[in-house]
């Protein structure tokens, strides 16, 4: 995600830079580890050789559903890709990378809570996640921190403004995005906490 660190709004938490996920680095070094040629993960992912480089490079911006798809054909789960805090009480979260345009997310909870997993996105003006997707995590509950977030659910449109919440499962195809002409955050809540390693066949996206 390209959105710039001292751009939030209301000086929130920028995180921890030492922590933060570069899911390009990530997803090179586990295609390397698993023996397989830029080509041949292109090919699976839908994508051109060109972008995937430039992915892998952290010289371009991906969809949410395309990252999905390159980590379905490496057969993690998105949750590899974070870099989690390590500390008990998390001040600002530590800075991950879960594709889309002009957004930046914070991990909120370490790897050992099990039970759920809390992140906030800070979202510009008209960025969002480029598409719809889905997630291996069985609820996904959603509540609007500032500014306006249209997030859309089985085609359905729920705006979110401050304090207003929702709730839906992360198996039905879902996104976001930021209509308005100021910053928006949400906070998300998935229980449970986003898979590691691959979990099942690959996901539908249209």
């Amino acid at each position: 995600m390209s959105i710039d660190d001292g751009r939030r709004a209301g000086g929130a938490a920028q995180g921890s830079a030492s922590r933060e996920a570069s899911a390009g680095a990530q997803l090179r070094k586990i295609r390397l580890s698993r023996g397989l040629s830029l080509t041949e993960v292109a090919r699976q992912a839908e994508v051109t050789k060109g972008f995937l480089s430039q992915l892998e490079r952290g010289l371009t911006s991906v969809s949410v559903p395309t990252l999905l798809r390159v980590c379905d054909v490496l057969q993690i789960g998105v949750g590899e890709l974070f870099a989690y805090p390590d500390e008990q009480a998390v001040e600002g979260g530590s800075r991950i990378d879960m594709g889309g345009e002009g957004v930046a997310e914070y991990l909120l909870t370490p790897a050992d809570t099990t039970a759920f997993q809390v992140f906030r996105s800070v979202i510009e003006p008209g960025g969002g996640t480029g598409g719809p997707y889905r997630l291996d995590t069985t609820t996904i509950f959603a509540m609007g921190l500032s500014g306006s977030t249209r997030l859309i659910v089985g085609g359905e449109s729920r705006m979110l403004s401050a304090g207003v919440s929702t709730s839906f499962s992360g198996h039905t195809l879902h996104q976001f995005d930021n209509p308005g002409t100021t910053v928006s955050e949400v906070l998300w809540v998935l229980s449970p906490p986003l898979p590691r390693v691959a979990q099942g066949p690959a996901r539908s996206r249209s």
